[in-house]
C-alpha cells in the first residue's frame, strides 16, 4: 500500500483543524510529523499512569492529568505543538475557562511511552524539547526494556528497572509507583 503525503501544516492553527484520520500528528519546528496508532503494550501502560496520576491529583486537587489527545504549543515560528502520551499541569496553571485550542506552554510533567516505530534518541530529543520549554519533569517509559527513564531539568537522566520505585517531586511529592505492578498490571 502506498504511503499518503502528509499535508502541508507548518503552523499550530494549520494543525489544529488537519483532519487526516487515523493518524496523530504533531508538529516539530513547523515540521509535521505522523504518528501510527498506539498498539496494545503502549496504551496499556498509558493508560495505567493516567488513571494512577488521576487518582493522587482528584484527591489532592494539585491540577490536571491529559491523555495522548492534548497538544501543548511550546513555540510558534516555527511552530512546534506536542502530545505526550500522559501529562500533568499544576492547578494553577490550568486555564478557568473553556480552551479550545492547544494549552500555550509545556506541562509540568509530560510521559512518553516508547512505542515500536520510536527510537531512544528521537525521545530523548523530544523529552529535551518539553524540559527546554519548561517541563519539570520527563517520564520516558520504554516496554520492551521495562524501564522508566526520569529526565529533569538539572540532574542526569535516572534510570528506572524493575523492583525500583518511580516518585514524583514537586507538586507530585507523595506519588509512589513500584514499576513491578506498573509491568505487571
Amino acid at each position: 500500500m502506498p504511503t499518503m503525503p502528509l499535508p502541508n501544516v507548518t503552523t499550530a492553527d494549520q494543525l489544529l483543524v488537519l483532519r487526516d484520520p487515523p493518524w496523530r500528528h504533531e508538529l516539530w519546528r513547523g515540521e509535521l510529523r505522523r504518528m501510527t496508532p498506539a498498539g496494545h503494550d503502549h496504551g496499556d501502560l498509558g493508560a495505567r499512569l493516567l488513571a494512577r496520576l488521576f487518582v493522587f491529583l482528584e484527591k489532592r486537587r494539585l491540577g490536571r492529568v491529559y491523555n495522548a489527545d492534548t497538544g501543548f504549543l511550546l513555540a510558534r515560528h516555527p511552530d512546534t505543538v506536542l502530545a505526550p502520551d500522559v501529562s500533568f499541569v499544576r492547578a494553577e496553571r490550568v486555564p478557568t475557562s473553556g480552551c479550545p485550542g492547544y494549552f500555550t506552554g509545556a506541562p509540568d510533567l509530560a510521559v512518553e511511552v516508547m512505542s515500536p516505530t520510536d527510537t531512544r534518541r528521537r525521545v530523548a530529543v523530544k523529552a529535551q524539547l518539553f524540559l527546554e520549554h519548561g517541563s519539570s519533569e520527563v517520564w520516558v517509559v520504554d516496554p520492551e526494556r521495562m524501564t522508566v527513564t526520569v529526565f529533569g531539568r538539572t540532574a542526569e537522566p535516572l534510570l528506572l528497572r524493575r523492583g525500583d520505585t518511580l516518585t514524583g517531586h514537586g507538586p507530585l511529592k507523595g506519588f509512589r509507583l513500584a514499576l513491578d505492578k506498573l509491568f505487571d498490571g
